[in-house]
């Protein structure tokens, strides 16, 4: 069972949500109408960091309003983040949007309390997602460098995840950390990774480079976006390759067994 995905690498307009709306559209119409899975960057509406009382929405806002219509218009999933007040507080949520309305959310774990984010609430629950015969669970930015909470479980031969999705804004400056915390979490979590990062400068003048990319689960990369520009990776992952080298590398079976506390 194949899964094909378009990962969108952009540039992100800081502060002005409708200006990004209509530059993702047109990136939207060069993707392939095909896609089982589209997936932007993190806070693509406004950049990182942006002010929560400014810019969270609710849950019938124009954001949610406008993934509901990409998701329909190409019959896949679009998936991303953007500053939220669904429930009390304002968290960093990633939406899930079906092609049918519906969605499901995971606010961001680890806010970047050195980076702009202390008015934003923690999420505290790992969410995963069904899609064909895929168990995909997302994160977001930060997140990838506590393994603990990324880690996968094995438990009565069904692992929890096989594919992770990590959106991002993350600078330039730190690009060797992300290409080898997406490898490494991919290793010893035995599943594929998927990094979409932005291009461009923010407002705060942080350069950023993209570098987004699919890894599998031995921590190679197998599509990547290796210019410093806005470009879309659209790619095809395979659950029976992952299931074989499952099975012929069972380190999963010696995996400590331990409990989150949140």
């Amino acid at each position: 069972m194949t899964l094909k995905i378009a990962c969108i690498q952009s540039d992100i307009i800081a502060r002005d949500p409708e200006a990004n709306y209509a530059h993702l559209d047109m990136i939207f119409d060069k993707i392939q109408d095909d896609r089982d899975l589209i997936v932007l960057p993190e806070t693509f509406t406004t950049g990182f960091p942006a002010e929560p009382d400014l810019f969270a929405e609710a849950e019938n806002g124009n954001t949610m309003r406008w993934m509901r219509d990409k998701a329909a218009e190409k019959n896949s999933v679009v998936c991303g983040s953007f500053l939220t007040s669904f429930r009390n507080g304002y968290y960093n949520t990633f939406v899930w949007m079906n092609p049918d309305g519906t969605f499901q959310c995971y606010d961001k774990r680890h806010t970047f309390s050195m980076g702009g984010e202390k008015e934003l609430s923690n999420g505290n629950e790992l969410i995963t997602i069904k899609l064909k015969d895929w168990r995909i669970r997302p994160f977001v930015c930060y997140d990838l460098r506590f393994p603990v909470w990324l880690r996968n479980n094995f438990d009565n031969g069904q692992f929890e995840y096989d594919l992770a999705i990590v959106i991002a804004n993350w600078p330039m400056q730190k690009s060797y950390i992300w290409n080898t915390l997406l490898s490494a979490r991919a290793i010893e979590n035995q599943a594929y990774f998927i990094g979409v990062n932005r291009v461009g400068v923010d407002h705060n003048n942080i350069p950023y480079i993209g570098e987004t990319k699919v890894v599998n689960a031995k921590g190679r990369t197998i599509a990547e976006i290796l210019d410093n520009k806005e470009d879309i990776i659209e790619t095809e992952i395979d659950m029976d390759s992952l299931v074989d080298f499952r099975n012929y590398f069972t380190v999963h079976r010696d995996w400590d067994d331990f409990t989150v506390v949140k």
